[in-house]
C-alpha cells in the first residue's frame, strides 16, 4: 500500500474514533439530563422538556451508529492492500490538484500537509470516478480534469 494512502486511512480512522468519543460523551450528558429532569418533574413543562431531550438522544444514537458503520467500512477498505488499476472503493485519487479517498462520506481530513476529501462511491463525483484509470479525463460541474494519481 502506498505510504500516503496508508497515512490518509490512519488519519481518517483517528478522526472517526475521536468523533466517536465526543458522541459518547454527549450521550452521557443527555442521559444525565434525562435523569435530572425526572427529579424536577413539573407537569406538562416536564413532559415537553423530556420529549425534546429524548429526541436529541435518538438523533445522537443515529449519529453514533453511522459513525460506527463508517469506521467499520474504513477498516474493511484499509485491509485491501492492492493498488487498483481503476478507481474503485478504497482508492486514493488525485483529480487535478485535489485528493479524494473513495470510502465513506465524512468530509475533509488533513495529513502530511495535504487535504483529502473522503467521499462515498455513490456521491456525484464518486460515481463519476468509479471505473476510470490514471490520466482519464473527468467532467464534473462544467470542469474537465485528469486523474493525476491513483493508489
Amino acid at each position: 500500500m502506498n505510504e500516503l494512502k496508508m497515512k490518509v486511512y490512519q488519519a481518517a480512522i483517528v478522526s472517526l474514533k475521536t468523533k466517536s468519543e465526543l458522541l459518547s460523551e454527549e450521550r452521557v450528558k443527555i442521559i444525565e439530563s434525562i435523569l435530572e429532569e425526572e427529579k424536577n418533574s413539573a407537569g406538562d413543562k416536564y413532559e415537553t422538556s423530556r420529549e425534546m431531550i429524548t429526541q436529541d438522544l435518538n438523533s445522537l444514537e443515529k449519529q453514533i451508529q453511522q459513525n460506527k458503520n463508517d469506521l467499520e467500512e474504513l477498516y474493511r477498505l484499509f485491509s485491501i492492500k492492492d493498488t487498483p488499476i481503476i478507481v474503485q472503493e478504497g482508492a486514493l485519487v488525485k483529480l487535478g490538484t485535489d485528493w479524494f479517498l473513495i470510502a465513506v462520506s465524512v468530509g475533509k481530513i488533513n495529513t502530511e500537509g495535504i487535504s483529502v476529501f473522503l467521499m462515498s462511491k455513490n456521491s456525484p463525483l464518486g460515481s463519476l470516478l468509479i471505473g476510470k484509470k490514471k490520466s482519464d479525463p473527468v467532467d464534473f460541474r462544467g470542469k474537465t480534469q485528469r486523474i493525476e494519481e491513483l493508489f
